[in-house]
C-alpha cells in the first residue's frame, strides 16, 4: 500500500485560513485532495490535521466532502504523521503539504515507480523545481527512523527535518526528469503563502480551470511567454526552515 498524507491546518503566520479559501468556487484543499487523488498507485490519500479546536473545522469539510480524516499532535507533525501512517502500514508514503493548489501529479508518480523499483527510503526533491511542488517520498521504515531519532522541535516540526540533517543514515536518491517533465525545471514561485501568493494563483486558475483541473504544463508554458504576471508575488520570499 501507498498513501499521500496531505497536512494541514488554519493557522498560518502569514496567510490565516488559507486552506480554506477558495479557487474557482472550491476550497484550496479540496484541489489539493483532487490532485492527489489522481496519481496512479496511490491507495489512500488523507487528510492530517491537528486537535485543536480551530481545526474541527477542516475535519468538518473532509466528513462533507467523504475525505479520510487523521487528527494528531499541532506542532509535532511528525509525530502527526507517524501516528497516521501507523494505521494503514503503507510501504510508502508521500507528504504533501495543503499550501500547493499546483501541484503536479505526474511528478509524484514518476518518483513513486522509481522509489518502488530502487526500494530508496526518501526521494529528494531537486532544488531547481518551482516553488510549490510541495511534496516529500519516503519508505514507512525512513519515517519510524525519523520518528525514532528526532530530538529537537524543528526534527519534530517540519517532519523530514531528521533526514535533512542525517542524510548519511538513509538510502536516498534524486532523479533527472525525464523530458516529457521538463517544463518543471523552473524557478517559478507558485506556492501559497501570502495573499500576493494567493492573488496570482487565483489569476491562474481563472484562466486554466477547466472539468476540475488545471493542467501545470499549460500553466508553465503561459508564464514561459509572459512573465510579468509574476510581478504579482515577485517580492515575497520563501520561508526558511
Amino acid at each position: 500500500m501507498n498513501i499521500i498524507i496531505i497536512q494541514a491546518h488554519i493557522g498560518s503566520t502569514r496567510l490565516p485560513g488559507k486552506v480554506m479559501k477558495e479557487l474557482c468556487n472550491k476550497k484550496i484543499l479540496l484541489h489539493d485532495y483532487n490532485r492527489c487523488k489522481m496519481v496512479r498507485n496511490i491507495d489512500k490519500v488523507i487528510i492530517a490535521t491537528s486537535k485543536n479546536s480551530e481545526n474541527d473545522v477542516i475535519e468538518e469539510f473532509c466528513t462533507n466532502n467523504d475525505i479520510e480524516c487523521f487528527r494528531g499532535a499541532e506542532n509535532n507533525v511528525l509525530d502527526r504523521y507517524y501516528e497516521c501512517a501507523k494505521i494503514y502500514n503503507p510501504e510508502y508514503i508521500v507528504r504533501v503539504t495543503s499550501d500547493c493548489p499546483l501541484l503536479e501529479p505526474k511528478l509524484i508518480e514518476y518518483w513513486l515507480e522509481n522509489a518502488v523499483r530502487d526500494k530508496v527510503e526518501f526521494v529528494e526533491e531537486e532544488k531547481d523545481i518551482f516553488t510549490g511542488f510541495g511534496v516529500d517520498l519516503f519508505s514507512f521504515s525512513a519515517l519510524k527512523k525519523m520518528y525514532d531519532r528526532a530530538t529537537t522541535d524543528k526534527q519534530k516540526e517540519h517532519v523530514v527535518g531528521y533526514y535533512y540533517e542525517n542524510k548519511g543514515e538513509f538510502f536516498s536518491k534524486k532523479y533527472p526528469l525525464p523530458t516529457e517533465l521538463n517544463y518543471l525545471y523552473r524557478d517559478y514561485r507558485l506556492t501559497l503563502d501570502t495573499q500576493e501568493d494567493f492573488e496570482l494563483i487565483n489569476k491562474l486558475y481563472n484562466k486554466f480551470y477547466k472539468e476540475g483541473f488545471v493542467d501545470l504544463k499549460q500553466v508553465i508554458e503561459y508564464i514561459d511567454n509572459d512573465k510579468k504576471i509574476l510581478k504579482i508575488n515577485s517580492r515575497i520570499r520563501q520561508k526558511k526552515y
